[in-house]
């Protein structure tokens, strides 16, 4: 387990230490920067240095000399800049040995000039950029690291003297150097370096140096001031948490409440607040302690009531659980006494349904000993329910509690035969029951009631073929006798009964070829109507146009007889008075059934209409009384719009739901 002090004092090291290491660091790299820094200055210095040597002789020390001792004549140690700069920088070398300053040239006229490989490469970098007259850049000379400044000396126009044609070149100095090397250079060309290399490693050597002694001294001041802030927190917070937890050790196994005050809380502060609080704290435990038990004490209570409570429970739940038996007993008693069959089934682990058990009625319904099925699987006891819904419908209901009930099974097992409705429903986990019983008897007797009614069905449609034909039979007689009838207003009169008669044929016929005898659909019997009056009327009703807009009504046959007989009526005279002098127009016929189940039946048309003020009640035609007196036997009102025409609306209640 890891202290206080070395929670706190850890972090603080770590954090001291990268700090320290950041500062070191700083420093290091600010001494580099000063020592590179430095390094330059020195070099750009001695180049310096050099640039004036070199610029003093050739301008002052030279001419003089030439002055003195001719043209022809020229000596090196007094005239030649470059071999005195060299000379000068030989003897400060004994005094910084390591430091180099010289000048060089890939074609020297004095061979201790002739450049180095790293000097021939710089020649080359100041040939290809002529921009650029000064380069630095870090060599090995001897194995030895150095800071070297490169500067291109270029011939000018008072260099070809001494370095053009030789032949112009004083003669002291191609005796003394020959005539081959230093000669021939073109003015701008590079003719030779001045070389400045400051020794890097003595630096480094003694920025190392210091480093090593700042480091040493700080890390001797991190180990002092840890040290000092490791005895600080023993003394300040160690020492005294550890005076609190002797404190807390005695009030722990002390058995007197008393109040103490720990040692060492004299000094007002965090701790001495954390002290005083664990006094509180453990004032506050004995309090709850105190209260604890008290609770305990009547929680005690308490259960020993619920005890009491749950005991009258338990009774009261033995009596419900005998009652509950009692009541399967009485449930169990009328099963055995219903006189359906029944049979138990309980949903096994791996998927199969068993017969458990059967009530006598079951036996005496399927004719089939329960014994010899009990236990069985149900496709295995009952192999005619295999290819079935049934199992898995009754796996559905134990497992799910889902009723099941089909009204007609057909069992042709080897000894169960017959037609069995069932019942099936969840009496438990993964348990049912299924009621049953043989209705063979009563499919019988429902067949042969509905043979009975397909013969009344036939015998029906063979009434209504016959009157069907009995009323065309009529219809020809009257054609015939329409035929021979040379008046007027008799061959009128037949031709309204022929249609009368026709449109009663037509119902039969329509009743005959329909699936439903009781009721009658209205539309189309209406279209078929309105067909044959046209038809009756020939050329007179070409030019009238027949508009039906007739929507899904059925009505009954009494209804229908009525309903027919009206629109025979309303349409042949519409045909008849309506259109005189050949005129052309619209006859319109609309059926339709309101929501509160009214049957509307509308016939219009845009003829010549009533007279105003004439009353179809007294002195309307036959057609008319006919029409008010079939509406009133239809329960239905008429009433008559005389306005575009003549417009008839019949009203009248559906007899079928």
């Amino acid at each position: 387990m890891k202290s206080i002090a070395a929670r706190f004092l850890l972090p603080f090291a770590a954090v001291a230490v990268i700090f320290s290491t950041l500062v070191f660091y700083e420093v290091y790299a600010t001494s580099q920067h000063i020592a590179d820094d430095l390094i330059r200055k020195q070099a750009d210095m001695l180049m310096e240095f050099n640039q004036a040597i070199r610029e003093y002789v050739a301008e002052k020390g030279r001419p003089a000399l030439q002055h003195i001792v001719g043209k022809d004549e020229f000596i090196p140690e007094t005239m030649s800049s470059s071999f005195i700069s060299q000379n000068i920088f030989e003897r400060i070398q004994k005094k910084f040995p390591g430091y180099i300053v010289r000048f060089a040239s890939d074609n020297a006229l004095n061979p201790v000039n002739r450049a180095t490989t790293d000097e021939l490469r710089v020649m080359d970098f100041f040939r290809q950029n002529p921009r650029v007259i000064q380069k630095s850049e870090q060599i090995l000379i001897n194995g030895q690291r150095y800071v070297a400044q490169f500067k291109a000396l270029r011939t000018t126009t008072e260099c070809l003297r001494c370095h053009g044609d030789p032949k112009d070149a004083p003669a002291g100095l191609t005796k003394r150097y020959g005539t081959t090397a230093g000669f021939r250079r073109p003015v701008g060309d590079v003719a030779g370096l001045d070389t400045v290399a400051i020794p890097v490693e003595a630096i480094a050597t003694a920025i190392t140096t210091e480093m090593r002694w700042k480091l040493l001294v700080l890390a001797t001041w991190l180990v002092f001031l840890f040290s000092l802030i490791m005895v600080v927190f023993h003394v300040v917070v160690s020492r005294r948490l550890a005076g609190m937890a002797r404190h807390i050790r005695e009030i722990a196994h002390k058995s007197e409440a008393a109040r103490m005050t720990p040692e060492g809380l004299k000094e007002n502060d965090e701790i001495d607040v954390l002290g005083i609080a664990f006094d509180n704290l453990f004032e506050q435990l004995r309090a709850m302690q105190a209260t604890l038990e008290n609770r305990v004490v009547e929680r005690t209570a308490e259960l020993a009531r619920a005890n009491d409570g749950l005991k009258q429970e338990i009774t009261e739940r033995q009596r419900a659980e005998e009652a509950v038996r009692e009541s399967e007993r009485r449930l169990q008693a009328t099963i055995n006494r219903a006189p359906f069959g029944a049979y138990f089934f309980e949903l096994q682990i791996d998927g199969r349904l068993a017969l458990t058990g059967a009530n006598p009625a079951a036996e005496k319904v399927t004719r089939a000993t329960t014994q010899e099925f009990l236990g069985k699987a149900i496709e295995d006891a009952f192999p005619s329910l295999k290819e079935t819904e049934i199992p898995d419908a009754f796996r559905r209901v134990a497992a799910d509690g889902e009723d099941y009930q089909n009204d007609q099974v057909e069992w042709n097992d080897p000894v169960i035969r017959g037609v069995f409705e069932f019942h099936a429903f969840q009496t438990g986990f993964n348990r049912m029951a299924v009621f049953f019983q043989d209705i063979t008897e009563r499919k019988r007797g429902e067949d042969a009631i509905r043979a009975s009614l397909q013969e009344k069905t036939v015998l029906l449609k063979e009434v209504h073929h016959r009157v069907k034909n009995n009323l065309q039979t009529v219809t020809s007689l009257l054609n015939l006798q329409a035929v021979r009838t040379k008046n007027t207003t008799a061959l009128d009169t037949l031709q309204e009964t022929g249609n009368r008669v026709r449109s009663m044929a037509l119902l039969h016929e329509t009743l005959y070829r329909s699936e439903t005898l009781g009721r009658v659909n209205f539309g189309n019997y209406i279209e078929n109507i309105c067909g044959h009056l046209f038809r009756s009327y020939g050329p007179k009703a070409a030019r009238i146009k027949l508009e039906l807009h007739l929507e899904e009504v059925s009505v009954d046959l009494d209804q229908a007889v009525s309903c027919g007989l009206i629109i025979n009526e309303l349409v042949s005279n519409a045909l008849k008075h309506a259109f005189p002098d050949g005129r052309a127009g619209r006859i319109e016929v609309e059926l339709k059934k309101t929501p509160d189940k009214q049957i509307v039946l509308k016939v219009a048309d845009d003829g010549v209409g009533i007279p105003p003020g004439a009353d179809i009640h007294q002195t309307g035609t036959l057609g008319h009384q006919l029409v008010f007196m079939l509406a009133e036997k239809l329960r239905g009102t008429v009433e008559v719009i005389r306005e575009h025409g003549a417009t008839f609306r019949i009203v009248f209640p559906s007899r079928l739901s």
